[in-house]
């Protein structure tokens, strides 16, 4: 695999998989963690899908990669994508600290409830089930190292230690 790959891999697992339990030790902090899921989500999907529309491509990434129980959301998931990026606002969903037996489940104002750890696993594993079929594929590689290499459409992951 290119190099390029490797490290754009090594810095998404760094400061996503790895950074994002940090941020649900405690409620304090547990907000960032879904500001987190969904521009880690945003930046996987920019890496397998060479299309120009991010919403299209958002979706696509929830309903092909996240657990099956995400489909249905994969529209709103994307809405608030947006909100929560560019309005610090948790439109469509409510968001729960550590209460994973209500996660995807209808809330008592009528949006759907997101829990963050479950929300990260969520992510963990499409992570992981992408990254395998990007190791298993010349075409994919190609695709991400494209997306890496053009600082319009994305740019690669580099972070001054």
């Amino acid at each position: 695999m290119d190099p390029a790959i490797e490290s754009a891999l090594a810095w998404f697992k760094r400061i996503y998989l790895d950074g994002i339990p940090v941020l649900l030790r405690q409620n304090e902090t547990a907000f960032l963690s879904f500001l987190c899921v969904v521009a880690a989500t945003d930046a996987l999907a920019g890496y397998r899908y060479d299309v120009d529309n991010r919403g299209e491509r958002f979706q696509r990434f929830v309903t092909e990669y996240f657990p099956p129980g995400y489909r249905p959301h994969a529209e709103q998931l994307y809405r608030f994508r947006c909100r929560m990026l560019h309005n610090f606002s948790p439109a469509y969903f409510s968001l729960q600290h550590a209460v994973p037996q209500l996660h995807l489940q209808g809330s008592e104002i009528g949006d759907t409830v997101l829990s963050d750890e479950s929300f990260f696993a969520g992510l963990r594993s499409a992570a992981e089930r992408y990254f395998a079929q990007l190791v298993a594929s010349a075409q994919l590689q190609a695709d991400m190292l494209a997306r890496l290499k053009n600082l319009d459409r994305g740019g690669a992951v580099y972070v001054s230690a």
